[in-house]
């Protein structure tokens, strides 16, 4: 509602246009994630802007250069596969594959500093027990009936709409911007689960960094499922070139 939608007939969103949606959209959640880490973790402002500034940055290439890049792409080679970022499904299966990349780098620099920590097998089981909370609820999806299966796994190895994102993405102009972008986050996670793993030591209690760990994921997860809704109406205003399969 806020941001222009251009209307001149441009085939891909104005970079403005994108960088002023995520201005807003991170307004609003790093705005929120400092108020969490002072206010309900009680974790020093170092901590803070470090978590505020990796988690800026996740949304500089989530909501401005990916998107920019992707359409860029596109402009020059048609979506090939039978679902796209247009679709609901391509969108929502695009959004776990990267989804699953994030959590990847994220539970390895949680891991490296929680290594650190005397009294460390406390923070497993907590860990062991969120991950087997989300594999019991896969697998109570998957008794549900072959459908769920079906619409979650079939599409993206027949369409390969999440693979195909990521190409054009990083065959993009601003593939090294991108790529800076996520060193910088990466090493701004670090420097935040270091500081976090110190004040853990230092107070002798390892569930402030679970909590940590927890709360940055949380907000891993908002920004995959606000940006399924992003694609959706970047998508319906700037419409994509795909091949229609006869």
């Amino acid at each position: 509602m806020l941001v222009p939608q251009g209307g001149g007939g441009e085939a891909a969103p104005p970079v403005g246009t994108l960088l002023l949606a995520a201005v807003l959209i991170g307004a609003v959640t790093v705005g929120a994630l400092l108020w969490g880490v002072r206010s309900d973790l009680g974790l020093p402002a170092k901590v803070a802007v470090y978590a505020a500034g990796y988690n800026a940055l996740i949304v500089l290439v989530k909501f401005v250069l990916a998107p920019d890049g992707f359409y860029e792409v596109n402009q020059e080679i048609s979506l090939t596969g039978l679902l796209t970022l247009g679709d609901t499904e391509g969108a929502v299966l695009t959004a776990l594959l990267v989804f699953a990349l994030y959590l990847i780098a994220y539970v390895v620099i949680y891991r490296l500093y929680r290594r650190r920590l005397p009294g460390r097998s406390v923070d497993a089981a907590r860990v062991r027990r969120g991950i087997l909370a989300v594999l019991g609820g896969a697998l109570l999806l998957s008794a549900v009936g072959g459908s769920v299966l079906t619409f979650l796994v079939v599409p993206i190895l027949i369409s390969g709409s999440a693979l195909e994102y990521l190409q054009f993405v990083f065959t993009s102009s601003a593939s090294v911007l991108i790529a800076l972008a996520l060193a910088g986050a990466v090493s701004l996670a670090a420097l935040a689960f270091r500081s976090v793993a110190e004040r853990a030591a230092l107070v002798g209690d390892a569930a402030v960094l679970v909590s940590f760990f927890w709360l940055g994921l949380y907000f891993l997860a908002l920004y995959h499922a606000l940006w399924v809704v992003y694609v959706l109406i970047l998508t319906s205003i700037w419409p994509l070139r795909a091949v229609v399969p006869k």
